[in-house]
């Protein structure tokens, strides 16, 4: 396999990691949760939590592409830290 293919693989799977991410912050936040990440909590005063979580998505694929390539590990770490993060956002719902 490519090394392509690979950052291809990765860079989708942190991709999806993001949707999942969409998924349980909308879900948390209509349920009346709050948000943990106070990065996230400011900008959120001033956009639309769709609009945030969709440009923080393709940014995701984006950043994640091109990190791939120049350095894949770095990328593998960031997928398998946003993994367990998720887990993590799953299990408060």
């Amino acid at each position: 396999m490519s090394e392509q293919a690979i950052v291809i693989i990765i860079t989708a799977v942190f991709g999806a990691l993001n949707l999942v991410d969409w998924y349980t912050t909308r879900t948390v936040l209509k349920a009346g949760g709050t948000e943990d990440n106070k990065f996230t909590a400011f900008v959120l005063r001033f956009i639309n939590l769709d609009v945030y979580l969709a440009g923080k998505a393709a940014l995701a694929f984006y950043v994640g592409y091109h990190i791939g390539f120049i350095s894949m590990p770095f990328l593998v770490f960031l997928t398998t830290l946003y993994g367990f993060y998720m887990v993590r956002n799953w299990k408060q719902l």
